[in-house]
């Protein structure tokens, strides 16, 4: 093993490998050389240098832009989960919040993002003024794996159904599904039959991706019931809002109903649906780093505050 490590160690250092990192995930060779301060004629000469050592093509046209063969998808795969670690070697010193400029970037649901992120921002901005946080805020119901897995988001918060398998994992809080309605709403002032609840008019989530079925009315479909669904929205956040002025009532986790407990009613449902957790979970590239490490603990801080533990 160690004659192949030296061997490979020669033709190969660190600069080039993080050159092949960004090369496999953002598949774009003039963007990468800018990043690398290097010229395209550069950047071409090391690829063409990379496809010789690993005998293979890595990266090959596909339409305008490239696409990588088997072998440089492994690659990405192992440098994510390699070079964080490498690249750790080489810092020293504790990681100083107060002094760090960090720019670190996180995709929250909305579910999440109003439960969490105004707690999450304060407390940033209380123990690490400079560190600057991206936030792109997604639908709840819509995982785009290959965007969260490109170089795109350090971590997500959200009820994870699915992740690609290298990304960690760690759960926040415990939620679960309730009937939200207006205040002065007749049926829910009492227990909810599951006779009238099927009866009552729903506003349901409208999914614009097909692969992504409204999951209340797949469960309820799987028990053999079947909702009568009045309106359908795409924007979750707006729903308490409507059902506040009207007569509808819709499905939403509890957490975030009690945020809205001024304006609507919040009632158990006659069947246990399945449960909406809200959980962390972070890309290998940054689960040694002392940036995403300190954010991470500061996020399980504020979701246990939230918990009242």
């Amino acid at each position: 093993m160690l004659d192949i490590l030296t061997a490979n160690v020669r033709k190969l250092d660190i600069g080039t490998l993080i050159a092949l990192q960004k090369l496999l995930t953002e598949r774009n060779l003039s963007r990468v050389a800018r990043e690398m301060g290097l010229s395209q004629p550069a950047m071409s000469h090391t690829l063409a240098r990379l496809r010789r050592i690993f005998d293979d093509p890595l990266l090959v046209r596909d339409g305008g832009g490239f696409a990588l063969t088997a072998q440089g998808e492994a690659l990405r795969l192992r440098l994510d989960l390699a070079l964080p670690a490498m690249v750790d070697l080489f810092r020293t010193g504790e990681f100083d919040p107060e002094r760090s400029n960090a720019v670190l970037k996180l995709a929250i649901t909305d579910h999440a993002g109003q439960v969490l992120l105004p707690d999450i921002a304060a407390t940033l901005r209380e123990r690490a003024p400079n560190i600057r946080l991206s936030v792109a805020v997604i639908p709840n119901r819509q995982t785009d794996l290959a965007y969260l897995d490109a170089d795109q988001y350090d971590m997500r918060i959200g009820w994870l159904r699915s992740l690609p398998g290298a990304w960690h994992r760690r759960k926040l809080l415990d939620d679960r599904i309730v009937v939200i309605g207006a205040k002065d709403h007749p049926d829910l002032q009492d227990k909810l039959t599951l006779e009238r609840f099927l009866e009552l008019d729903h506003i349901g989530l409208e999914s614009e991706r097909p692969i992504y079925p409204n999951l209340i009315d797949s469960y309820l479909a799987a028990k053999g019931f079947e909702r009568h669904v009045a309106m359908r929205i795409s924007h979750f956040s707006i729903v308490p809002t409507i059902v506040a002025k009207t007569r509808m009532v819709a499905m939403f986790p509890e957490r975030l109903a009690n945020t809205f407990l001024d304006s609507i009613r919040i009632a158990d449902t006659p069947l246990d649906f399945p449960s909406h957790d809200l959980s962390l979970a972070w890309h290998p590239r940054v689960h040694t780093s002392r940036e995403s490490i300190w954010l991470r603990g500061l996020i399980v801080e504020c979701a246990r505050a939230h918990r009242g533990d």
